[in-house]
């Protein structure tokens, strides 16, 4: 007797709407539960960076498959990259980056079409970033139904974009489309399920809440030796954050709740910050912690190589975003290290940190009530460690990388039933 075939998946994802998402497609691709179940293949619009990212961190048994396809985002990348400001400017604010971006939108789901149609996916699994994010994603469900994929899943790990804007307007024919014919979306948090349904008009059967996982990883550099590195002695209490230096990330508030800590924390000289990542805020950002006489505190790191090592060094994790957020996988990252955490009310980041029992969460934007959480875990090192464990068997119990196999798996099983 024969061993009745299993069903095949092609997952598809734009490396220009990856960000912080990257997570999963990794952990399904390094599954060995998914292997044995599922005949999986990663196609990808290529970037020699983004293929350098995935084969450090997928299997070499993974099956991949890289597209040149174009993109209008790539385009102006180029031009920037060029030194042509003037012509990606003008293109910026012309009808004609939105005809092109339409134009290679069409061109990929020619390709992708025969893509298709070469492989015979019973099941579409597409990543996405935000909605509609990015147009490749979107032009997978026009070639799916032009090969006859019947089973479709789109997972979006941003807030969906609404439609106040004339240029977003003209895009509803095209998300109906896509709505219609889509079985589920995903999302990562309650928050932007519910968002994308107001945007996209879904009935509520129409999207499922699966949070992204994530898998523990060794360290490569022990928590002395980061320490030591960091000229870190053993009696400073550490806060750091990992987060792009752009506005929405909030670190003017967290560098401002930092200078109202020098008179509400009597051991202020022994509070280090240490703040990781790079961006176009980082200047600004310098020049208002200089300012504040924040100088023998605060540390900028640029970007580190190994995020979970630099985590493992820090007693509070700290993320004071302001704006467009979903369910940052660093928050996750940090509870799985058991880390207390301090978070911001912002789109699904309470659904992640349970607040006074696994950290806290504050408004956005709001300095004083960042630097009341701030000193509350300060004074008590006994509390933090208890939000730390709490937050570790929260992470093991929701948002660990063998769950959202699982919630994965059982979808794929769904569909293919």
């Amino acid at each position: 007797m024969k061993d009745k075939p299993r069903i095949r998946i092609l997952l598809y994802s734009d490396y220009g709407a990856f960000a912080g998402s990257e997570n999963m497609p990794a952990n399904l691709l390094n599954s060995p539960v998914i292997r044995r179940d599922f005949d999986l293949l990663f196609a990808y619009r290529y970037s020699a960076k983004y293929a350098a990212g995935m084969a450090a961190r997928v299997s070499p048994e993974a099956r991949t498959i890289p597209l040149r396809i174009p993109a209008a985002e790539a385009l102006l990348e180029a031009l920037d990259l060029r030194g042509l400001n003037f012509f990606s400017l003008l293109l910026r604010r012309t009808g004609i980056f939105l005809l092109l971006r339409y134009l290679f939108a069409l061109y990929a789901a020619g390709g992708l079409y025969f893509l298709f149609r070469k492989v015979r996916p019973d099941i579409l699994h597409v990543n996405d970033g935000g909605y509609p994010g990015a147009y490749s994603c979107i032009s997978a469900v026009f070639a799916a139904r032009a090969a006859g994929v019947k089973r479709v899943f789109f997972v979006v790990n941003n807030i969906a974009v609404p439609y106040l804007r004339f240029t977003r307007r003209l895009e509803k024919p095209i998300d109906g489309f896509v709505g219609r014919n889509v079985s589920f979306f995903v999302t990562g948090s309650k928050y932007a399920g519910e968002r994308l349904r107001e945007v996209l008009s879904l009935p509520a059967g129409k999207v499922r809440n699966i949070p992204n996982g994530i898998a523990d990883r060794e360290a490569v550099e022990s928590l002395e030796a980061v320490r030591k590195r960091l000229d870190v002695t053993g009696d400073c209490v550490v806060l750091g954050t990992v987060a792009d230096l752009e506005p929405r990330k909030g670190h003017k508030y967290l560098l401002e709740a930092m200078a109202l800590l020098r008179s509400g924390y009597a051991d202020f000289q022994k509070v280090i910050l240490l703040i990781e990542g790079v961006g176009g805020e980082r200047e600004r950002l310098e020049k208002l912690a200089a300012e504040l006489a924040l100088d023998g505190n605060v540390r900028f790191l640029g970007r580190e190589s190994h995020i979970f090592d630099l985590i493992r060094a820090f007693d509070v994790f700290i993320l004071p975003s302001v704006g467009y957020e979903d369910f940052p996988n660093v928050i996750l990252e940090a509870m799985s290290m058991g880390k207390p955490v301090i978070g911001t009310r912002v789109a699904g980041i309470p659904e992640q940190v349970a607040d006074g029992d696994t950290g806290l969460v504050v408004e956005p934007a709001d300095a004083r009530q960042l630097a009341s959480a701030i000193v509350r875990l300060l004074r008590n090192s006994e509390e933090r460690k208890d939000m730390g464990r709490k937050g570790r068997e929260r992470f093991n119990a929701l948002f660990s990388c063998d769950r959202a196999i699982s919630n994965y798996s059982a979808l794929y099983s769904e569909l293919a039933g």
